[in-house]
């Protein structure tokens, strides 16, 4: 299972990097917006309602989702390469989720380490809250939480600019990332289905580093080879999960610092 499962979430997420992506005198917004996206794409979500029924359960399944990169299309075109192939990011991975006594509960997702062709990826997020509405024996699910997430991807580039003389050398491009979410969120089951809401406020913090020959940034944001990102936004979640016997399904529609995202579900409820 483990040979096909992972192949799988490879495909579904690395083909999308694995195309001519090219960076060149990247700005100090310019890094911002893209590293916004990035981490925003890969932040945490299991595509789960706030909700603990009963004393203790267990969920385990696939995540998937898309989110628009408009600003990383724009800064691919700028440096001269086909950017309307990059007009949406992908995310995929693994996804556990459990809860406790005393109504906590604790999530988990997984992309490992895959290669294909020139780009490497990997991301990997985790998320911890409380259910005060079941605590306290209220009737529907109140809830707050905390998200973190993490990200890296490496691929190939050509540089040719002032940094290398002129001339094209071939060099690696690395970007690693956080993301942290705090939240507050309600949902209310009705029948099989189980509808929610979150709100918080967001964080990321990345970083750009050239590995070999030149350097891909303006020189008013360094003279080196590595640069960083970082903002705060706003954080809103919407979506609906399905329960049918031990299988469910969900449908999530999320805004991460101006980033908007879709993610879908299919797991296994116990």
């Amino acid at each position: 299972m483990k040979k096909l499962l992972f192949p799988l979430l490879a495909i579904l997420t690395v083909p999308a990097f694995a195309v001519d992506i090219k960076f060149d005198s990247l700005t100090k917004q310019d890094i911002e917006d893209v590293t916004t996206e990035f981490a925003a794409n890969f932040s945490h979500t299991a595509v789960a309602a706030p909700e603990t029924d009963g004393v203790w359960g267990v969920e385990v399944g696939l995540i998937g989702g898309a989110s628009g990169s408009p600003k990383l299309k724009g800064v691919i075109n700028d440096a001269g390469a086909d950017g309307k192939k990059f007009d949406t990011l992908y995310h995929a991975g693994v996804m556990a989720r459990a809860h406790f006594p005393f109504d906590i509960f604790a999530e988990v997702t997984m992309l490992p380490e895959r290669e294909m062709s020139d780009v490497t990826l990997s991301s990997r997020t985790a998320s911890l809250g409380w259910n005060a509405g079941a605590f306290f024996g209220l009737p529907l699910d109140l809830a707050v939480g905390a998200n973190i997430g993490n990200y890296d991807i490496e691929f190939e580039q050509e540089i040719n600019n002032a940094s290398t003389g002129n001339v094209p050398v071939d060099s690696k491009i690395a970007m690693e990332g956080s993301s942290r979410v705090f939240w507050v969120g309600a949902s209310k089951t009705f029948l099989f289905a189980t509808p929610y809401v979150k709100i918080g406020l967001a964080h990321q913090d990345s970083e750009i580093d050239v590995k070999g020959q030149g350097s891909i940034f303006d020189t008013s944001v360094t003279g080196g080879q590595n640069a960083e990102g970082k903002k705060d936004g706003g954080y809103m979640v919407g979506g609906v999960n399905l329960q049918l016997a031990f299988f469910k399904i969900g449908a999530e529609y999320s805004q991460t610092m101006g980033v908007r995202r879709a993610s879908g579900k299919i797991s296994l409820d116990f």
